[in-house]
C-alpha cells in the first residue's frame, strides 16, 4: 500500500458533498490507522477537479509536499468517480502528468525524498462498489429506474449499463438520453403502478435536491402512479471497508 491517498471529487458550489467527502476521509484515515501493521504514518486528503480554490495540479503537489515534509513517498490518487467520462479519463490524468513533472522538478530525480504518484481505478469501477450500491434498490420495487449523471463519451455509461443489468434495474440518465421523464413515461405505459428512482450518486447536493424537485413534477403529471425516490450512496462503514479494499488490492506502482 501507499502511505499517502488523495481522494479527488468532481467539486461542487454545494457545501453538502465536500462535508460528506471530508467525513469519508476521516472515517477512511481511522480505518486505515487501525488495520495497518505497519507504524509508519498514513495520511489521507481530498481535493476537488473543479470549483475548488486551486487548480488539482497544484492540490496535488500541495500534498505530495506534505507527504515529503512527513518523510511519505507513495501517494496513491483515487477518483471518487461513478462513470468512466471525460473527467475520469482525460482530465484527471491531465492534471497528474503536470503535478508529476512539477513534484519532479522540485526534487532531483535521484533523491529518494521524490514523492511518486499512482492514479488508482475510479472508484465505480471496482465491483464491490457495484454490489454495495445495489444493496439500495433493496427498499424499492421491483421496477426501479437506476438514474445516472450520465457521459457524452462514448463507452462511458456502459458500467451504469451493466449493472442495471445485473440487478434487474431500468437505465436513465440527468445529462443524457434516455432522460427520467422519459423512462417514467415508458414504464407506466407498460401498467406499471409502482415506480423506484435510484440515483447512482454518492451524496446528497444540487443534483438530488434537482432529482427530487423532477419526481415531485412527474408525481403531478403521472397521479395513478407511486414513484418512491430513494436515496444517494452516503457515507456507510461498509463504503469506508470498500474504499480501503480498493487502496489495498490496486497496483501502487509509479506513474
Amino acid at each position: 500500500m501507499a502511505d499517502a491517498y488523495l481522494l479527488v471529487s468532481h467539486g461542487s458550489r454545494d457545501p453538502r458533498p465536500q462535508m460528506a467527502i471530508d467525513r469519508l476521509s476521516h472515517q477512511l484515515s481511522s480505518y486505515l490507522e487501525e488495520v495497518s501493521t505497519i507504524e509508519s504514518p498514513i495520511l489521507v486528503a481530498t481535493a476537488q477537479l473543479e470549483l475548488a480554490a486551486k487548480p488539482l495540479h497544484v492540490q496535488i503537489s500541495d500534498f505530495a509536499r506534505n507527504c515529503k515534509d512527513r518523510g511519505i513517498t507513495r501517494m496513491a490518487i483515487l477518483p471518487l468517480f461513478l462513470i468512466p467520462g471525460v473527467h475520469v479519463m482525460e482530465d484527471i490524468p491531465a492534471q497528474v502528468e503536470i503535478a508529476a513533472q512539477e513534484i519532479a522538478n522540485s526534487v532531483p530525480a535521484q533523491s529518494c525524498q521524490q514523492v511518486k504518484l499512482t492514479v488508482l481505478p475510479f472508484l465505480g469501477e471496482d465491483p464491490d462498489f457495484a454490489n454495495l450500491f445495489a444493496q439500495n434498490r433493496s427498499c424499492l420495487p421491483s421496477q426501479t429506474i437506476i438514474l445516472a449523471h450520465g457521459s457524452r463519451r462514448s463507452g462511458g455509461n456502459a458500467i451504469v449499463e451493466h449493472l442495471a443489468s445485473s440487478v434487474n434495474l431500468e437505465v436513465a440518465y440527468w445529462s443524457v438520453a434516455p432522460s427520467l421523464t422519459d423512462r417514467v413515461a415508458q414504464l407506466v405505459a407498460t401498467g406499471a403502478t409502482e415506480i423506484g428512482i435510484l440515483p447512482y450518486f454518492l451524496f446528497a447536493g444540487g443534483i438530488t435536491d434537482a432529482i427530487a424537485q423532477s419526481v415531485a413534477q412527474l408525481r403531478e403529471q403521472f397521479p395513478q402512479v407511486e414513484l418512491i425516490l430513494g436515496e444517494p450512496m452516503g457515507n456507510s462503514p461498509e463504503l469506508v471497508a470498500t474504499i480501503a479494499k480498493i487502496l489495498a488490492s490496486s497496483d501502487t506502482s509509479p506513474n
